[in-house]
């Protein structure tokens, strides 16, 4: 058997493992409506942890998810400015005295208590009426998108924690970027 056939059955084989042990985070459903000359987005996104990540979770690990949104013309120049650009972030944590996940919204600091991890990670991937842009800040005619990708904060983890996140593949949960057309 020839090197590079060895080389190609040995990266088939990793990829293969790779897929098996990491998760991943889904965009299930974004809606873009006009309400009141403002654009408002609500969307659904399913948070599916590695065993890494819910072992760290249920061993009192918070986790720091981050939603990055972006609004722009479709053909998008580099130097023109971005109509909206902003991240979402929340911690899930689990409460060992209590036996509870916590979910907090870092943005304006609203908690919310579950009792089963699922629920917790369905409210997580919920995303209700978020005002992105009004309507006089789109050029009539232009064609626009808003891209959105979300993922596991590395950089929110403990200290320890983080050498380990980089270089496991338990760890990168990320959904890519999803686009979504937007017309004024």
């Amino acid at each position: 058997m020839s090197g590079a056939l060895r080389l190609l059955l040995l990266f088939l084989l990793l990829s293969l493992g790779a897929s098996a042990w990491s998760a991943d985070f889904t965009v299930k459903e974004v809606q873009i409506e006009l309400q009141d000359q403002r654009y408002l987005m609500s969307a659904q996104i399913d948070f599916q942890l590695s065993e890494q990540a819910l072992e760290a979770l249920s061993n009192g690990v918070p986790l720091t998810l981050e939603v990055h949104l972006i609004v722009e013309k479709t053909w998008h120049r580099f130097w023109e400015p971005l109509p909206y650009e902003g991240y979402l972030r929340y911690q899930i944590r689990f409460l060992a005295l209590t036996g509870l996940y916590r979910v907090v919204d870092l943005q304006n600091g609203e908690e919310q208590s579950f009792v089963t991890r699922d629920a917790a990670l369905r409210a997580l991937g919920e995303i209700d009426e978020l005002a992105l842009v009004t309507q006089a800040e789109l050029i009539n005619g232009e064609s626009y998108q808003l891209r959105l990708r979300a993922g596991l904060d590395i950089e929110s983890l403990p200290l320890p924690l983080r050498p380990l996140a980089y270089l496991g593949t338990g760890w990168k949960m990320t959904t890519g970027w999803t686009r979504w057309p937007l017309q004024p």
